[in-house]
C-alpha cells in the first residue's frame, strides 16, 4: 500500500486577513485618490450629463490628496472648461458642475450668456438644433432654452477659487446661489461618460462618451441630445 498522501500546510488565517486588508486599502486608496465613477443625481449639466449617468472622473487631474481630507499633497491646475466633481462648499454633498472662471478672470451673467473679461462668450446653433457654447478652450452643448436665470452681477476670481455653473443654467443652483468654490473642495475631473442611458443613444453609442474632442474645440454629438 502506498503512503498517505501528504497535505500542504494551510495559510495561518491571520495571513489571509492581511491580505484581505491590504487589497482593501489599495482600493480605497485607488477609489479616493486616483480615479472614481461617479452617478449624476440631477438635470443640472443637461444636456452634456443627463440624470443616472455614470461618469469616469479622475481624481489626479489636479493633483494627489490626503484620502478623506480637502489637503492637497500635490497640485494641478484646473482648466476653464473642464466639468469637474467637488464637495459643495454648503453641505459637503459631492456635486458636478462645469468650471467656467479661473483666478483672475472677471465673470458675469445676463440670464442668456457669459460674460468673460467684458467679452460675451459666443454662442451657435448646430444643425440638428443643438445649441453651443463656446468657452475658450471648451466648447460644449446648453440647454437650448435662451433664458437660463438667474443672472450674476461681476465678480473677480480671487486665487484658489472658482467660478461653477451647470449647463442647463436655468435648472442649476450653482456659484450664482452659494458663491465661488474654494479649491480645497476639488476632487477631480470628469473624463467621460461610462455609460448612459438617455433617449437618442443605442448599442455602442451608449459606452464610453468623452468629455472633450480635439483638444476642446469639438464636442461629441452624443452629449449634445
Amino acid at each position: 500500500m502506498g503512503s498517505p498522501q501528504e497535505t500542504k500546510p494551510s495559510r495561518p488565517k491571520w495571513r489571509l486577513y492581511l491580505l484581505d486588508a491590504a487589497l482593501l486599502g489599495v482600493l480605497f486608496v485607488g477609489r479616493a485618490s486616483i480615479a472614481d465613477h461617479y452617478h449624476v443625481p440631477s438635470g443640472s449639466m443637461e444636456p452634456t450629463l443627463a440624470v443616472k449617468d455614470h461618469l469616469a472622473v479622475d481624481k489626479r487631474a489636479y493633483g494627489l490628496r490626503i484620502p478623506l481630507t480637502h489637503t492637497w499633497i500635490t497640485e494641478s491646475e484646473p482648466q476653464r472648461g473642464d466639468v469637474v466633481v467637488f464637495d459643495s462648499p454648503i453641505d459637503g454633498k459631492v456635486m458636478v458642475k462645469r468650471l467656467v472662471g479661473v483666478p483672475g478672470d472677471r465673470i458675469a451673467f445676463d440670464g442668456e450668456a457669459l460674460l468673460l473679461n467684458g467679452q460675451r462668450v459666443p454662442q451657435e446653433q448646430t444643425a440638428d438644433g443643438a445649441r453651443l457654447e463656446l468657452l475658450p478652450g471648451a466648447h460644449h452643448a446648453l440647454h437650448p432654452e435662451l433664458d437660463q436665470g438667474p443672472a450674476m452681477d461681476e465678480v473677480e476670481i480671487p486665487p484658489r477659487h472658482y467660478l461653477v455653473m451647470g449647463d442647463h443654467r436655468g435648472n442649476s443652483a450653482d456659484s450664482r446661489v452659494w458663491g465661488l468654490l474654494p479649491r480645497e473642495n476639488l476632487l477631480g475631473r470628469v473624463v467621460a461618460v461610462l455609460y448612459s442611458s438617455r433617449e437618442g443613444l443605442s448599442g455602442g453609442e451608449r459606452w464610453w462618451i468623452p468629455m472633450s474632442t480635439d483638444e476642446g474645440t469639438g464636442v461629441d454629438p452624443r452629449l449634445t441630445r
